[in-house]
């Protein structure tokens, strides 16, 4: 943690920006989780703390949360493995990792299992409280979103039930690559920016190029598992600008079932 984690200065209220919020933190570290706790809710945060990857499954599947810290690195249960059981189980609020590790390949790891953003130690509160109002940003767009569903030929992208579909049957998809399809679609034939695509799947713009082609890679395998080239869906490189989702009929909505 940065020496400026403890100083008050840095812990803007967040009450101005939006409601209380109601954290479950996840850390080991009994020093450092009582001083974020201390921080978050000097900042108008309610925070819960857990101590071990098993207590925090079990507070996260117990109460209902408005957004998840969890320490990658945690005894008992790792958080990447409380992270995809939580998400396997049905919970949906926003989830923040925070870790010690740098490598791209380790926060990519971290965003498939379902985290929304990551945030490397050491950090500093103003960091920290910038990307829980991202996070809170994202989470109030996507409850405005009406509740309907895209088409396209046989993609069909449920808002509500948050599936993608072909033919009727719903594909296996992780949350990230779920945010991205639907972006995609819903703006079908359009060049996307790498720029809009980190804030729109990720509420950050510090998300990596690396991070976003390896998400893009598995959902052309999504679709390429069921040909969807041969009914004219393609995700397309538009090179050092972003992507592109071309569809030979063009995109509807429809109210959901």
């Amino acid at each position: 943690m940065a020496d400026n984690y403890a100083d008050p200065s840095y812990r803007q209220p967040l009450i101005d920006y939006f409601p209380p919020m109601h954290l479950l933190l996840v850390e080991d570290q009994e020093d450092l989780a009582r001083g974020l706790e201390i921080g978050l809710e000097e900042a108008g945060y309610s925070v819960d703390i857990a101590y071990d990857g098993m207590e925090g499954e079990m507070r996260a599947l117990s109460t209902s949360y408005d957004l998840l810290l969890v320490d990658w690195m945690l005894p008992r249960q790792d958080g990447l493995t409380l992270i995809q059981h939580v998400r396997d189980a049905g919970v949906r609020c926003p989830i923040l990792m925070l870790t010690a590790l740098t490598d791209v390949e380790d926060r990519v790891k971290g965003l498939d299992a379902g985290a929304d953003d990551y945030l490397t130690k050491p950090f500093a509160f103003d960091e920290l409280f910038a990307r829980l109002r991202a996070l809170r940003r994202r989470e109030n767009m996507q409850k405005q979103r009406p509740s309907m569903r895209l088409r396209s030929g046989p993609l069909t992208i449920d808002r509500r039930g948050r599936k993608v579909l072909w033919k009727g049957e719903e594909l296996d998809v992780r949350p990230k690559e779920y945010e991205l399809l639907e972006l995609l679609l819903r703006r079908a034939n359009g060049v996307i920016t790498r720029t809009v695509i980190a804030e729109s799947v990720w509420g950050s713009t510090f998300v990596t190029d690396d991070t976003i082609n390896t998400t893009v890679s598995s959902v052309r395998r999504r679709l390429r598992d069921v040909d969807s080239e041969a009914a004219g869906i393609v995700i397309e490189t538009v090179r050092g600008v972003g992507y592109r989702l071309t569809t030979a009929e063009p995109t509807t909505s429809g109210a959901s079932s």
